[in-house]
């Protein structure tokens, strides 16, 4: 489908795997560490299956983009899925494994472009899309290490 997006990104980080997945799996942190990016996330309580949250978050380009997503499964401390709908629709994938004294974060995000501007503009501006997903997550990588070592037990 041409309004596909397949991003897979991949990093090490220094903070225990526990505190990586707790942060990862309760979106509600992530306006706390994942900033500017996030700017609102609501959910009933803690991360489990079945639980649901609403995002509303942006990267540089002049647009917000709202979500609902779902776990549909987790395997705590290693790795948890959400099934996401509305302005993207589509499954992201947090996979975290030790290695030495760090932990690698793979995430695994495939969704499609449904808000229909998006869905317009996919075919010419996939590249600038990119873009800006690799600097939303680049904001996520400045983020999170700092702010898991500050919530480890």
């Amino acid at each position: 489908m041409a309004n596909e997006y397949v991003f897979i990104d991949e990093w090490d980080i220094g903070a225990p795997q526990e505190a990586v997945f707790d942060a990862l799996a309760d979106a509600r942190t992530y306006p706390e560490w994942w900033r500017p990016v996030y700017i609102s996330v609501e959910a009933d309580g803690p991360p489990q299956v079945g639980r649901v949250s609403h995002q509303e978050f942006k990267g540089r380009l002049p647009y917000h983009l709202k979500t609902r997503s779902a776990i549909v499964r987790m395997d705590r401390p290693r790795e948890f899925e959400v099934s996401v709908e509305g302005d993207l629709t589509g499954r992201g994938v947090w996979t975290l494994t030790p290695v030495d004294d760090r932990v690698h974060i793979r995430f695994d995000w495939r969704v499609f472009a449904d808000r229909p501007v998006l869905r317009v503009l996919t075919p010419v501006l996939r590249p600038l899309f990119r873009w800006n997903h690799n600097w939303s997550i680049q904001r996520a990588i400045e983020g999170l290490e700092p702010y898991a070592r500050s919530q480890a037990r």
